[in-house]
């Protein structure tokens, strides 16, 4: 009996500190300045899909200057395309034999 007792206690202290947590949070600051002229300035950016090197928001496609990284890239695009292709086609053909096979048997 104690020992559900201590688990309640402590079931309640934790939503007690969450709550705390989430006052303290909820100004939505991120603590990094907006204003360019701060030491501590981060421009907006994105990250190399290949590296996660910084690179500018508008950098398409989201790729370094890095050759084995626009290989990379460029490699995994194929791939992508492949696959896609492969869920049209698998099903395209399994469905093509089941009518061949429905109309053999007519």
């Amino acid at each position: 009996m104690a020992d559900k007792q201590k688990l309640a206690d402590q079931i309640r202290s934790n939503v007690e500190m969450a709550k705390e947590g989430e006052k303290k949070r909820k100004g939505g600051k991120t603590g990094l300045p907006k204003s360019a002229s701060s030491n501590a300035y981060v421009a907006p950016h994105r990250h190399c899909t290949i590296c996660q090197c910084p690179i500018a928001k508008k950098r398409e496609p989201p790729v370094c200057g890095d050759s084995k990284c626009e290989d990379e890239f460029e490699s995994r695009q194929r791939q992508r395309k492949r696959w896609n292709m492969l869920l049209y086609i698998a099903p395209a053909i399994m469905i093509g034999a089941l009518v061949l096979q429905l109309m053999a048997s007519t």
